[in-house]
């Protein structure tokens, strides 16, 4: 498994949409002293979902998986419409 600096990796899985596949990668985040990541000590209390393509971690599935699907119809200028729906979806 390759190295993974947000945290220690869980699980690794892929969401294939018509031959596009999204990389997920689920793990535990490492625990932070005010700004300072505490790395080597993951919190276990948390769970998180990164896709290395979109550059993208969310403690949600749900936000990844609207950003992944915004970013495959818009390109990068898809942050301001992902937010807005995650947040009228009650998404974090």
């Amino acid at each position: 498994m390759k190295k993974f600096s947000w945290g220690k990796v869980i699980d690794t899985f892929f969401y294939d949409f018509d031959g596009d596949t999204m990389e997920v990668i689920k793990f535990h985040p490492w625990k932070v002293d005010g700004c300072t990541g505490l790395v080597g000590n993951h919190d276990i209390s948390v769970i998180c979902f990164h896709c290395e393509k979109l550059h993208e971690s969310s403690a949600s599935l749900q936000y990844l998986l609207i950003s992944w699907i915004a970013y495959k119809n818009l390109g990068n200028n898809q942050y301001p419409l992902v937010y807005g729906i995650s947040k009228a979806l009650g998404i974090n």
